[in-house]
């Protein structure tokens, strides 16, 4: 009962600033349902004049004892009437429709809206936790369910509601003890109608659940295609699409068998009551106590009536799927986002980054780095050197606060990163990464990504530093050119070129390269190579590198090991010693030239 009540109560935040519209709606099932009622009672005015053989009037088929006869001769005005009605309760619906169709949109736009920021919102650790595939389809698929309930369901909700209380005020009208015996069997409605409900819920969270797997196996072999082919893996991944797709079948078939059932069960009690009806009806009218029109009516009416409980039925089971999708959303909504809990901002970077002290862990067990403490100057390049798995990636995520520390601290100009508001903090750091990320967008917004309202000089000067300018203008649509997903269009010399031009304009002062050129062939690394000289210019820089020939002439080497500082100091200093730093670059260079230099480095601006 709590997670059904929790999406009801959580939607009111949605429902407030369109209810104008829900109240329109209101007023206009009101009217169809009026109208509907109306409808009836004309019908069965038409039927009774129509077998009357003399001029004589008829009375108006409600309340028995009821005295107003209408005259014979404004029957064409009764059959205008029946026209006019049926036209007013099809605009009516017609606009009862269109604003449910408006609120329904608008709340669910909201809804999809505030989802997105909640996801692109949540720390690094939520993503590593929900695969990209089940978020994908949280945000289409199963908000598309609540988009049916708040819209399309809703709409025929409130219309069936109020033909259902007009309506049952019209057959009491015209014989509460016929109509008492027609409703006899509607309590039994409602118990099949809860299980319905319970049992589609069930299912639906089920087929939301395996939908999610295969959305995210879909954006796996999707992404990943080139793989799939090299390694001819299409019949496996085949396999595992058609094991997934057969347990969406099988969930979606009872899915629809079970909601399908609701109306068939209907009709069978409908049966019974029709039956009855017509038993009773027979000695009423023989005792003229009800005249054919009024049995038209009334049949008419609870036609109608039985129609809107067994189309309540259904209604009630879309809502269901709808509350079992929501509590999905709102749960994410509600999981823990990146806390921001700062309040200071970085007015200028000027002395050094710190890490005092600083310990830290994915999770429970061995930690992934444990007392680590260094400064940075400003200005200076720092690398950070190991095996995979040391933890380099760790420290330098714990700069920008992908991650926030376990232990210790880490502090920019003496201040704790926790105190800096996010935005100030990730504001004074650029980043360009081994696994560049690039939009399916012009090549011109992809630079001015971190700074949207840069001029073309601006953009072209950072590709020029870049050294992207003379392969981009060169292409048919130059900075214009859309690059694909992933910009896959491009090598991966010229996709990190673009990433650093990125970088560039950003102009932070504080840099962190991360495997930058580890994925580069030789003549892309060398261009790389000079435009990372370029950008690390007058920057403070954190370079981390499998490879040692690109940290040699940094300022500071550090080495880790284990989540630990093993050993610090420049390159020349690490050979000396032949410790860990020694043996590493002992494992990596067989040819190395006589003045122990390599031909691929990356150099400190401070080094020449």
């Amino acid at each position: 009962m709590t997670d059904t009540f929790l999406p009801k109560r959580r939607f009111r935040k949605y429902v407030r600033p369109y209810a104008w519209t829900l109240a329109l709606s209101l007023f206009l099932v009101a009217v169809v349902g009026v109208l509907e009622a109306v409808f009836a009672v004309l019908v069965g005015l038409v039927v009774d004049m129509l077998g009357k053989s003399d001029a004589s009037s008829v009375a108006i088929p409600l309340f028995r004892n009821f005295n107003l006869d209408i005259p014979a001769e404004y029957g064409i005005w009764i059959l205008v009437l029946l026209v006019a009605s049926a036209i007013f309760k099809a605009g009516a619906g017609y606009g009862s429709i269109a604003s449910t169709a408006y609120f329904g949109q608008s709340v669910v736009r909201d809804l999809r809206t505030d989802l997105y920021h909640s996801i692109v919102s949540k720390p690094l650790s939520f993503f590593e936790d929900h695969p990209t595939g089940e978020l994908i389809s949280r945000v289409s698929s199963d908000v598309d369910r609540v988009q049916t309930a708040a819209s399309e369901t809703l709409a025929d909700f409130l219309k069936q509601s109020a033909i259902l209380v007009f309506l049952l005020v019209a057959v009491f009208a015209i014989d509460w003890k016929l109509a008492i015996m027609s409703l006899v069997l509607v309590p039994l409605v409602f118990y099949p109608t809860v299980w319905f409900g319970r049992r589609l819920r069930s299912l639906g969270r089920s087929n939301q659940q395996e939908m999610a797997g295969m959305a995210n196996l879909l954006f796996e072999t999707f992404s990943g295609n080139r793989i799939v082919k090299i390694f001819t893996m299409e019949r496996a991944e085949l396999g595992k699409f058609r094991h997934v797709a057969d347990r969406v079948f099988l969930l979606s078939l009872r899915q629809r068998l079970t909601h399908a059932l609701s109306s068939p069960l209907m009709e069978v009690m409908g049966i019974f009551v029709v039956a009855a009806l017509l038993f009773y009806a027979r000695n009423e009218i023989q005792s003229g106590r009800m005249t054919i029109g009024s049995l038209v009516t009334f049949i008419w009416a609870m036609t109608r009536l039985y129609d809107a409980i067994r189309r309540m039925s259904g209604i009630n089971n879309s809502f269901q799927q709808a509350i079992g999708a929501s509590t999905k959303l709102f749960e994410i909504m509600d999981s823990e986002g990146e806390p921001d809990h700062g309040r200071l901002e970085i007015a200028e970077f000027r002395h050094s980054i710190d890490f005092r002290g600083v310990g830290f862990s994915y999770g429970e067990g061995v930690p992934n780095l444990d007392s680590i403490s260094f400064s940075l100057p400003r200005g200076e390049v720092l690398a950070l050197v190991g095996s995979s798995g040391a933890g380099k990636t760790t420290v330098v995520n714990l700069l920008p606060r992908f991650y926030d520390v376990s232990s210790g601290v880490v502090e920019i100009d003496g201040v704790d990163v926790r105190d800096l508001r996010l935005r100030s903090l990730r504001d004074n750091i650029a980043m360009v990464t081994q696994d560049v990320i690039l939009f399916n967008d012009t090549i011109r917004t992809n630079i001015s990504y971190g700074n949207p309202s840069a001029d073309d000089d601006a953009i072209r000067s950072a590709a020029r530093a870049a050294l992207a300018d003379d392969f981009v203008s060169c292409l048919p649509d130059g900075y214009d050119t859309v690059i694909g997903e992933r910009g896959l269009r491009l090598s991966g010399g010229e996709r990190q070129r673009i990433s650093i031009a990125r970088a560039l304009l950003k102009d932070a002062p504080i840099l962190i390269l991360d495997e930058a050129t580890s994925s580069l062939d030789s003549e892309s690394e060398s261009l790389v190579q000079q435009s990372l000289q370029n950008l690390m210019q007058g920057r403070t820089t954190i370079v981390i590198a499998h490879r040692l020939s690109t940290v040699r002439r940094a300022d500071r080497i550090l080495v880790l090991s284990d989540g630990c500082i093993r050993e610090d100091g420049t390159h020349e200093e690490l050979v000396l010693r032949k410790g860990l730093y020694w043996k590493l670059h002992k494992l990596q260079f067989h040819d190395v030239l006589e003045d122990g230099s390599s031909t691929s480095e990356v150099r400190s601006p401070r080094s020449g």
